[in-house]
């Protein structure tokens, strides 16, 4: 029994030990999978993020599970290549957009501004990379916080910007002068050395003298400006025709308010004692219908009954227009009568005072007295060499009109008054138009492509010129082929400038004669230039051939310019054979070869049928300067006519001013041309 029992104990010791071997490997294998999922969980970390192994141990330490509790094998991290492509266009796109705001903010008004913003964005950018890329390394965490105080200086910096506190300069720029004084517009243009031009335009809405519309608009840079324009008021157009109902049974308050909302001002009411019709009721309109603003109209209004008046209290009239102060008066039956002064303070047109005074009470039929106002006496300064912004000023300050033009000097600078209408110490009443030449400063010849351009610079500015012509291979007929002074040079306003233009192409004259016409037809076609036919009795040519041609063979003509061809014909007809005859002779002229090939009379007429020219208006500044001038330009023509004139129909006065000619500019004459022209002198 006793060895039942050990034998037993054995089996049990040897159960027990065989348990904890068994509970040690399988504690064995479970810290192995976890070593593995470790060492797998760092190789994915080390991928994702490109860190570095923080230690590497070695193998040896596998299976001591003491030191793989402490320290867990790191595999060296794969890099992706992809990941660091796509940081690297992140940063060359970030620099690009810096570079493309910083050549962009050139055109820009807030320059600084836009390069500090676009440079901050740029800066964040490359912050967010860097932070991307170092975002899991615990050792370096100063990406991070460089991206967030750059956030916060950009934020900061467009809160200070955007309250004004931060002020950056900005490139010059137009203002916005819309609905301010051509004074403003003015000084700036002068102030930044910019040429500009002021057009008066009518304008109901718009006060007198401020500005409608400009161009360039506003916010354009000042460098890239040449020219300025500037639209002004000159309020109300007088001469606008307007429709105006029959007013008849209105009441005169009702009618008013039509007069002022026409700008009506040539209005006369008159009051009349009618005791059938309600007092201040219109009873007749002398104009209905379309008529002009400053057209004279009538209104007859009723007084009602003379007896039902009463006296009134005088009101204050000062200031009132004297339409309205003499309607005030009229509807209360009171008699009146005008005088006019001078004054500083009161407009143009409007009451200075009354006798009686105001509150002094008046009956029907009294009598008082109407000072009105004739403006400021106004003393004209020298205006000579006075710069347009102090002129405008004047003119605007003194309710003056301005009737503006402008040519080149010489002597006097650019934007400065060359001459005006009056001289210093004239006394003027407010509304009085004042001429005003501003100097264009030194003529300098601009460039011109067309020679219509040219030709209406230099008449608008009274610039002599002289146009001769030259065949050119490269250039079409009448396009420029050069002036006699380059363009930009300084020349003197009294100069005359040369342009030489083209004639075309320059062909040679065939010898048409003996040539059937078909043949005569082709060869034109082929070289370019118009051929006509007449026919001509001739004995000695075969019938159907040229006989004669009105330019010489060899001679030169342009592509395009005519020639007149005689064929000959064995049929007599008396008014063809006296018409050819005169051909013939001219031709014969011009041919030897042909001089005795016609039947007809031989001798020479008084002018050639030649081929076409451009007949070109040559003004001067005298009369005998444009008769020397056409007679230059147009050597050609047979005969001239010159007459004089104190004036053109349109009113132009000046001097060497060609009023009409029986040949427009620009139009075609040949030499049996004759032209007449007027002129002033």
């Amino acid at each position: 029994m006793e060895n039942e029992f050990k034998k037993e104990n054995t089996d049990n010791i040897k159960s027990r030990l065989t348990r904890h071997k068994l509970e040690e490997e399988q504690a064995e294998l479970k810290r192995k999978k976890e070593i593995e999922l470790e060492d797998k969980r760092q190789e994915l970390k080390s991928i994702i993020f490109d860190d570095k192994p923080k230690s590497k141990l070695s193998k040896d330490n596998d299976n001591n599970p003491n030191i793989a509790k402490q320290n867990v094998y790191e595999k060296k991290p794969k890099k992706i290549i992809g990941t660091h492509i796509f940081l690297a266009l992140t940063i060359i796109i970030a620099l690009a957009f810096l570079a493309f705001a910083i050549y962009d903010s050139f055109n820009r008004v807030n320059q600084i501004y836009q390069i500090i913003n676009a440079s901050l964005i740029c800066l964040i950018t490359i912050g967010l990379v860097i932070t991307f890329r170092r975002a899991y390394n615990k050792h370096k965490r100063m990406g991070v916080i460089f991206t967030a105080l750059l956030l916060i200086v950009l934020m900061v910096f467009n809160v200070l910007h955007l309250l004004g506190l931060i002020k950056l300069p900005k490139q010059s720029a137009i203002p916005d002068f819309n609905d301010t004084t051509i004074t403003e517009a003015i000084k700036w243009a002068e102030a930044n050395n910019i040429k500009y031009d002021q057009v008066f335009e009518y304008s109901d809405n718009i006060e007198k003298y401020k500005i409608i519309s400009q161009n360039p608009k506003a916010e354009t840079l000042t460098k890239n400006i040449d020219n300025a324009s500037f639209a002004v008021s000159n309020g109300p157009d007088y001469n606008k025709e307007v429709i105006i109902s029959d007013m008849t049974g209105w009441d005169i308050d009702e009618v008013v308010k039509v007069i002022d909302e026409n700008f009506l001002n040539n209005v006369t009411v008159n009051y009349e004692e009618n005791k059938e019709t309600k007092k201040d009721i219109v009873t007749s309109q002398n104009k209905s219908g379309n008529i002009t603003r400053n057209e004279a109209i009538t209104f007859t209004v009723s007084l009602g009954d003379k007896a039902n008046l009463t006296p009134i209290s005088l009101k204050n009239l000062k200031n009132m227009t004297v339409f309205k102060a003499t309607l005030y008066l009229k509807r209360h039956g009171i008699d009146f009568e005008l005088k006019y002064e001078f004054s500083d303070t009161v407009a143009k047109g409007n009451v200075i005072s009354s006798e009686p005074k105001e509150k002094t009470t008046v009956k029907p039929d009294d009598k008082i007295t109407l000072t009105i106002s004739k403006g400021k006496e106004i003393i004209v300064p020298e205006l000579k060499n006075m710069k347009m912004s102090e002129v405008t000023k004047w003119i605007i300050n003194n309710n003056l009109k301005i009737k503006y033009s402008d040519k080149y000097d010489n002597d006097i600078k650019s934007g400065r008054v060359i001459e005006a209408t009056y001289k210093k110490g004239d006394i003027i009443e407010e509304e009085t138009t004042v001429g005003i030449v501003v100097s264009k400063g030194k003529l300098k010849l601009p460039t011109f492509n067309d020679l219509a351009a040219f030709k209406a610079w230099a008449n608008k500015y009274e610039i002599k010129y002289e146009i001769k012509e030259e065949f050119n291979d490269d250039l079409k007929k009448d396009e420029i082929i050069k002036f006699s002074v380059n363009p930009g040079k300084t020349i003197d306003p009294k100069d005359t400038i040369i342009v030489y233009v083209s004639k075309g192409k320059a062909v040679e004259v065939p010898n048409f004669t003996g040539k059937s016409k078909s043949e005569i037809q082709k060869q034109c076609d082929s070289l370019n230039i118009n051929c006509s036919f007449t026919t001509s009795y001739s004995t000695s040519v075969k019938e159907g051939n040229a006989i004669s041609q009105s330019i010489k063979a060899g001679m030169q003509i342009a592509e395009g310019d005519n020639i007149q061809i005689v064929i000959a014909t064995k049929t007599k007809n008396t008014s063809t054979n006296k018409n050819n005859s005169s051909n013939s002779g001219n031709n014969n002229s011009n041919s030897s070869s042909n001089s005795s090939s016609s039947g007809s009379s031989s001798s020479n007429t008084s002018c050639q049928i030649t081929n076409t020219y451009t007949f070109y208006w040559a003004p001067g500044s005298t009369y005998e300067q444009t008769v020397a001038m056409l007679k230059n330009q147009n050597p050609y023509v047979k005969s001239w006519s010159f007459n004089r004139t104190d004036a053109c129909s349109n009113g132009n006065k000046a001097n060497g001013t060609i009023c009409k000619a029986s040949i427009s500019d620009g139009g075609q004459y040949n030499n049996c041309s004759s032209v007449s022209v007027t002129i002033v002198g």
